[in-house]
């Protein structure tokens, strides 16, 4: 006969009792979408313990973290405040924003500087773009009264030659490390020019800039395409080694696959008609790919690790993945049609992973296949499934804006055309609602008086025998 331990019949009466849950969510219902990312954000949240501001902890071998991983959180943060209007982590964001900044405004802070990437930078002023594209509450600094400052100085710094490869087959491409001393300085990795791009492309929007940001939107896509790091299949690989760039790692990874989808979808929006069809042509082009790729069976998988071990930093991916393509599906609408519905569906597979966890509702990484047994549960994990239900919500209206005041950079609030996109029921594209808490977790009913006393005579009886 089965001998079960005290923990699983606990875990088991507990579950049955309403105590512990799975997390569930109808991806077709937009208060059931808000109302499950609310408690996904609130455990991601857990992980944050705000000993140093901004930063998991890390990073190793003191925590799990690296540096960069702060500016996907914030990042991530930001999009459930805008597209819940929920605005209860504003000022836990704020403060994580600024403390990582640097003295220089520039999110390399010193006691990072040494070993952060160009793709590490570029994250953080990503976070910082989204602050102000969003509407977040102002910095109030005096040394700093936008966030796109921030986003714009980060651009700066990556444009310069000193953070390019002066020549060989990979001449202009934006290195992978920051400085000469750091193992990596010599390789071209996809990843920093792809999240570079990115942020120039939103610039370019933000400060009505159809000069030198979206230049080197276009340059970088040249160069990307003419190294063959962006294949004629629209494949999108790693890097390669300077200066002759032609051993090619090519291992694909979800999110620099969507945010260069994302650039080009931003480009295709605020283009004039001779550079349109251009843009639309990568568009269609990396969004074929990028389903093809990473979306086997309709489900988010990050292809090159899930197979056998992803480690911490991939788990962070797919948070990217939806964000980018749900992105995309507002910038050029006439993707929602190939979009929308793998969206859904990926989205219904990782909710169907939150069962880990004492609270039986943490979230994990494999979000396809017949069991979650072995699955990676951390702050990366979480994160994709927080954006994987928002990537279904319309962004909200600006909260607070305040993002007007410029510093290097424009400020400028218009975009270039307005879109609607299909939205779950109940919901329409551009509109918030009020903030609202979710009713003790999401979790369903109470735990009866009756089951609580058998769980404690259960337990008791195991204890004495």
């Amino acid at each position: 006969m089965a001998r079960f331990s005290s923990t699983t019949l606990a875990r088991f009466l507990l579950s049955a009792s309403g105590a512990i849950a799975a997390l569930t969510a109808d991806v077709e219902d937009a208060a059931s979408i808000k109302k499950a990312a609310a408690v996904v954000a609130k455990d991601l949240m857990s992980y944050y313990t705000g000993e140093i501001p901004g930063i998991l902890p890390g990073p190793p071998p003191d925590g799990d973290y690296y540096w960069w991983t702060g500016g996907a959180l914030w990042t991530a943060m930001l999009d459930y405040r805008s597209r819940t209007s929920d605005t209860q982590y504003d000022d836990t964001i704020k403060e994580a924003l600024l403390f990582q900044r640097s003295e220089n405004n520039d999110y390399l802070p010193a006691n990072w500087s040494a070993s952060a990437a160009n793709d590490d930078q570029a994250i953080w002023g990503l976070a910082a773009m989204l602050a102000a594209e969003t509407g977040f509450t102002a910095p109030g600094e005096d040394d700093l009264k936008s966030w796109s400052t921030l986003a714009q100085n980060v651009f700066e710094e990556q444009s310069s030659d000193s953070r390019r490869v002066a020549k060989g087959d990979c001449k202009g491409g934006l290195r992978w490390q920051i400085y000469l001393t750091n193992n990596g300085y010599n390789y071209v990795a996809t990843s920093a020019n792809a999240a570079f791009a990115n942020l120039a492309a939103r610039l370019a929007v933000w400060n009505g800039d159809s000069g030198t940001s979206a230049v080197w939107v276009q340059d970088t896509f040249q160069f990307l395409e003419d190294a063959d790091f962006i294949d004629s299949d629209f494949n999108v690989f790693d890097g390669a080694t300077v200066p002759d760039c032609d051993a090619i790692n090519k291992v694909q990874s979800s999110y620099t696959a969507a945010l260069l989808l994302e650039s080009a979808a931003v480009m295709y929006n605020s283009s004039n008609s001779d550079d349109q069809d251009e843009w639309q042509a990568r568009v269609d082009g990396l969004l074929q790919r990028t389903i093809d790729v990473f979306f086997p069976d309709g489900v988010a998988t990050e292809v090159s690790c899930e197979s056998h071990a992803c480690n911490t930093d991939m788990a962070f991916f797919k948070s990217f993945l939806h964000r980018g393509l749900a992105a995309t599906m507002k910038a050029a609408p006439h993707t929602e049609s190939r979009i929308l519905p793998i969206l859904k569906t990926s989205a219904k597979a990782a909710v169907s992973s939150c069962v880990n966890g004492d609270n039986g509702r943490m979230c994990g990484l494999l979000w396809s296949g017949d069991s979650n047994a072995d699955d990676e549960v951390n702050a990366g994990s979480q994160m994709s499934v927080l954006s994987a239900l928002l990537s279904l919500l319309p962004e909200g209206q600006v909260v607070n804006s305040s993002d007007s005041a410029s510093g290097s950079s424009t400020g400028s609030n218009a975009t270039s055309s307005s879109t609607t996109i299909s939205t779950p029921t109940g919901t329409s594209s551009g509109q918030s609602t009020a903030s609202t808490t979710p009713d003790k977790d999401n979790l369903g009913a109470h735990a009866g008086v009756s089951s609580i006393a058998l769980l404690a005579a259960l337990l008791l009886s195991f204890a004495l025998n």
